[in-house]
């Protein structure tokens, strides 16, 4: 079996575990998606979806074993990852089979909580909560994140 990598990483949070597949699959990692059996296809999440520069490329799935995966700055429940993925699942084309997924939260850039915070002084109610997600989200992917990543693979019979 050979797996090819193909992600979208705008802070570094999805691009980690790229690279945790990468040096867990090792040699069945190859360069390009045409030689590949297995896509691991990884997004970070862009209005509850993938990132739009990913659709050029989705149409070489076709055919393809897929595994998804990806992260988001909100999160903390499966219920909202199982969401995501799903939306993600529904941009592949038809033919492809999903062999497994998962999800973790991200740590956002520090600017997006600066913007919370003065907008949590007009509309506390409902910026707290995010805030508090915010904080939440430091340092992930952890190393517990990285681990049911690993355990996700695993599952998938990929590694």
């Amino acid at each position: 079996m050979t797996c090819s990598l193909l992600y979208s990483s705008k802070t570094g949070n999805t691009k980690k575990l790229a690279q945790r597949a990468r040096e867990l699959l090792g040699e069945k990692i190859v360069d390009c998606v045409a030689d590949s059996d297995t896509v691991l296809l990884g997004s970070w999440t862009d209005k509850g979806g993938l990132d739009p520069a990913l659709t050029e490329r989705l149409s070489e799935l076709e055919g393809k074993r897929v595994f998804l995966f990806g992260t988001c700055g909100f999160g903390g429940s499966q219920a909202y990852y199982d969401r995501v993925l799903d939306r993600f699942a529904s941009a592949l084309p038809e033919g492809v089979q999903v062999v497994g997924r998962f999800m973790c939260q991200g740590q956002m850039p520090a600017g997006v909580r600066e913007r919370y915070v003065k907008m949590a002084e007009q509309d506390p109610a409902r910026f707290e909560p995010m805030i508090e997600n915010f904080d939440r989200a430091l340092g992930h992917p952890d190393a517990a994140d990285l681990e049911a990543f690993e355990a996700a693979l695993s599952e998938a019979g990929l590694v």
